[in-house]
């Protein structure tokens, strides 16, 4: 788990924002990663004062740990939560498992550094980091989009996090930021899909990686279980438009195959659906953002590559 250069920027935007970090949880320790004088480069253009004890500290190759930085965004007390202590956290809990009651609402800042992806019993885990978050805190989760497979368990997708990280579960997203790993590209903010009323279907040639916050507003009951807001729309309203085009392209084709005469018009049919699959993956390549969903931010770019690990 670890903090790297475009993380970092996305906890400085976040902090001048308005998010307390006060009381902090992380999952697990969080390393720091990525090249230090880069980072305190970001730090001084953002606005922070950096005394040189500190400046010696990040730049120190024995400085393993995010505390320094952390701190410098307004934490007084940083709690890491982990399964086993061989970083060293301060309090052992397998996420895998209820929190105990001592934990609940015990947090300005609840932050996930890259620990999600790696837990078996996700339900339990994100319920878990919920419940912990205080009423008008936030859960920042630093993740996995696309093209790391093998790395967890998991890669996440945007509507995951808006389904459960919603006011039925006593939570608003305040955003949703995708980037690619690669130098110069840019950070994304992406909507809910609800909102448009599709899916936001995304390919990349990279590593994507994501990061949300979402505020706490109430109650987190356990027993709240999301649905694919597409799925609802469906269930309530009728097939949607990709639906019926599918129904429409089968019905076609059984008819084509039932005439002996236009069995090349099949195959023809046939090459070109699988034409145009392979553009549409193409198409929805995240920088081209085909679909106009996707904002860019203005202020930010992607630093460097090198999520290291």
């Amino acid at each position: 788990m670890g903090i790297d250069l475009n993380t970092a920027q996305l906890l400085i935007k976040a902090h001048k924002n308005g998010v307390s970090f006060g009381r902090m949880a992380t999952l697990g320790r969080q390393r720091l990663l990525g090249n230090r004088q880069a980072l305190i480069s970001v730090l001084r253009k953002s606005g922070y004062e950096l005394p040189r004890n500190l400046v010696r500290r990040l730049l120190d190759p024995t400085t393993e740990y995010a505390e320094d930085f952390l701190s410098l965004l307004g934490a007084n007390e940083i709690v890491a939560i982990d399964a086993s202590d061989f970083e060293g956290a301060q309090i052992l809990h397998d996420m895998n498992r209820p929190i105990p009651d001592s934990l609940v609402s015990s947090f300005d800042l609840v932050l996930d550094g890259g620990t999600l992806e790696h837990i078996f019993d996700l339900p339990t885990a994100l319920r878990n980091a919920a419940q912990m978050v205080r009423p008008n805190g936030r859960f920042i989760s630093h993740t996995m989009a696309n093209n790391f497979c093998g790395h967890g368990f998991y890669q996440f997708s945007p509507e995951l996090f808006y389904r459960f990280l919603c006011p039925r579960n006593g939570y608003a997203m305040e955003s949703c930021i995708i980037w690619e790993d690669t130098p110069r590209s840019r950070f994304y903010q992406v909507p809910d899909p609800d909102s448009v009323q599709s899916r936001i279907n995304l390919t990349s040639e990279v590593g994507t990686f994501m990061v949300i916050q979402a505020k706490r507003l109430g109650d987190v009951p356990r027993e709240f279980v999301p649905q694919q807001s597409d799925y609802v729309r469906l269930w309530e309203g009728g097939p949607t438009e990709a639906v019926q085009h599918s129904s429409s392209l089968a019905k076609l084709k059984s008819i084509l195959k039932r005439i002996p005469t236009m069995q090349f018009a099949v195959r023809k049919l046939l090459r070109f659906q699988e034409r145009y699959i392979a553009a549409e993956y193409r198409r929805l390549r995240i920088k081209r953002n085909a679909q106009g969903v996707l904002t860019p931010l203005k202020d930010l770019r992607v630093i460097c590559g090198g999520y290291f690990r």
